[in-house]
């Protein structure tokens, strides 16, 4: 996100989000692919949501690694990548991602954060996880998920 793009004008601790029921078809017939974004910041929860819905995902929010790990047991079918901030309180991005390894092995993660928290970088990716650095542009955040959930959304041309 840069400082230019605005922010949502949602009460910050909001509990109330979007969440879409089984992912949507494409004009193709395709599943979108979907994506679970997990952050304690409601304006960065809701601007990377909404980013990645214009670019035809279908998206799911949760507030903290609790309510993540419960939305990834109710509709691991339906979700793709999981974008996991590394600094929450209770539960962390490293330990959310470990309990949902512990549910799906092979749950495709990316940490996304402007602060490691102590964490280095070799030692996130050394998790099985992509990393994008806080701030990002859109186009990055586009393009990485694009290549972490296998491609290019149906109908959609690579920017």
């Amino acid at each position: 996100m840069t400082p230019s793009e605005p922010k949502p004008s949602l009460p910050l601790g909001a509990r109330a989000r979007q969440r879409p029921g089984p992912a949507e078809a494409s004009p193709a017939g395709r599943r979108q692919p979907g994506i679970l974004v997990v952050d304690d910041q409601e304006h960065v929860r809701s601007v990377v949501a909404n980013l990645l819905r214009q670019a035809d995902f279908a998206v799911r929010t949760a507030v903290d690694g609790w309510e993540a790990i419960e939305l990834y047991r109710l509709h691991r079918a339906t979700i793709d990548l999981v974008l996991l901030d590394v600094r929450m309180p209770g539960l962390d991005g490293p330990a959310t991602l470990a309990a949902l390894r512990r549910l799906e092995p092979l749950v495709r993660c990316c940490f996304m954060s402007g602060d490691l928290g102590g964490y280095a970088e070799g030692w996130l990716r050394d998790r099985g996880a992509a990393l994008l650095l806080k701030p990002f542009e859109t186009a990055e955040l586009v393009r990485v998920v694009r290549r972490l959930t296998g491609g290019i959304p149906p109908g959609r041309a690579e920017p």
